[in-house]
C-alpha cells in the first residue's frame, strides 16, 4: 500500500444531495439510517440516507401511526382538532371565507384535518397511501380518499382544488419536489398551497441533536430549515411563498410553554415551519431565481397573526 493512501470505508462513499446535486457530509448516525447535510451554502438540505425500503416503511407506519390492533395506541399522535381549528380560523381571517372551497389534504392520515375543514364549510378530498387510514378517514370525514394522486386523477380527471394542504407531510415524501409539481397542476387559478413541517433550527433540535424525535422518526426522509424548504418549494414549481408565523395554542402547553412558543416563533426558533404558497410568482414576493424569503417573511401583529410586509 502506497504511503498516504487510506482505504475508503463504505460510509465515506460520496453522497450527493438529491435536490441540488452537491456533495453532502454525514452529521450523525441513527439506529435506522444516517443524517446527511448538503454542503452547498445556498441549499443545506438535511436528509436521511439510506431511506427505508417500502416494506420497512410500511411496518414503521403501522408501528408509529396506524397500529393494526384496535387496542394498541399510536406512539405518535396526530395534531389535535382544536389546533387545526385555529389554523382554519386564521386562514379565514387571512384569505377570506372558506365555505364552498375545494380542499385536498395530501397525506390525510385518519382524516382529522378533513373533518375540521368540513366544519368550516369546505368540500374535501384526501390522499393517503395507508389502507387502514384511508378507511378511517372516509368514515370519520365523509370524504373521498384515494391511495395516490394518480388514483385521484384517474377517478376525477379534471380535479381542481382551491386549497391543498401538506400538514407535517413533506418530510415523509421520497421526492417532495416531484409531489409538489404534481399538486401544482391540480391547484385552481388563485389557489393556495399550505405546507407545515419541522424546523431543524428550532430550540429543541439544537439542544437534543441526534436525540431529537424528528430525526429519530424512521418515516422522515428530510429535515428542513427555511432555506432548504424554500429551495424545495421553488424546485416543485412554487416560487411564490411566504412564511406564516402563526402562534398555535396546544392543549397540553402550560402558560410558560405558551410564552416560550410565542417567543421562539418571533425569532424563528419554533419547532415548526408554516408556509403559504401560490403557483405564480409576484414581483414583490420571491423571484423564481432567488432563494431568500426577504420581504415574504411576515411580521406578527397584536393577535399573533402573520401578515406579509
Amino acid at each position: 500500500m502506497k504511503q498516504g493512501f487510506r482505504e475508503q470505508r463504505p460510509e465515506e462513499s460520496r453522497i450527493v444531495c438529491a435536490l441540488c446535486g452537491e456533495t453532502a457530509r454525514k452529521r450523525f448516525a441513527l439506529e435506522h439510517t444516517a443524517v446527511w447535510k448538503c454542503n452547498a451554502r445556498e441549499c443545506g438540505l438535511q436528509f436521511a440516507h439510506p431511506q427505508l425500503g417500502d416494506v420497512e416503511l410500511r411496518r414503521a407506519y403501522e408501528r408509529f401511526y396506524y397500529p393494526r390492533s384496535a387496542r394498541a395506541a399510536a406512539p405518535l399522535e396526530n395534531t389535535p382538532d382544536c389546533v387545526l381549528r385555529q389554523v382554519f380560523a386564521a386562514l379565514e381571517d387571512r384569505c377570506g371565507g372558506l365555505a364552498g372551497l375545494r380542499l385536498l389534504d395530501y397525506g390525510c392520515g385518519a382524516g382529522s384535518l378533513l373533518r375540521v375543514a368540513r366544519q368550516f364549510g369546505m368540500s374535501g378530498a384526501g390522499i393517503e397511501p395507508d389502507q387502514q387510514a384511508r378507511r378511517t378517514a372516509r368514515n370519520l370525514a365523509g370524504a373521498e380518499v384515494y391511495a395516490s394522486a394518480e388514483q385521484l386523477l384517474s377517478a376525477r380527471a379534471s380535479a381542481s382544488f382551491d386549497l391543498i394542504i401538506l400538514w407535517t407531510v413533506i418530510e415523509h415524501l421520497r421526492w417532495p419536489w416531484q409531489d409538489l409539481a404534481r399538486l401544482g397542476a391540480m391547484l385552481s387559478e388563485g389557489g393556495r398551497l399550505l405546507v407545515s413541517t419541522i424546523n431543524t433550527r428550532c430550540l429543541r433540535a439544537r439542544a437534543e441533536g441526534n436525540r431529537w424525535q424528528q430525526y429519530r422518526n424512521p418515516t422522515h426522509f428530510y429535515y428542513f430549515d427555511r432555506q432548504s424548504l424554500g429551495r424545495v418549494l421553488v424546485r416543485g414549481g412554487f416560487p411564490d411563498f411566504c412564511e406564516w408565523r402563526l402562534p398555535l395554542r396546544f392543549p397540553h402547553h402550560s402558560a410558560p410553554r405558551r410564552w416560550l412558543h410565542r417567543a421562539s416563533l418571533s425569532v424563528g426558533l419554533a419547532d415548526g415551519l408554516l408556509y403559504l404558497c401560490t403557483r405564480k410568482a409576484r414581483e414583490e414576493c420571491l423571484a423564481p431565481n432567488r432563494l431568500t424569503l426577504g420581504r415574504c417573511t411576515p411580521e406578527l401583529d397584536e393577535e399573533g397573526i402573520g401578515s406579509v410586509a
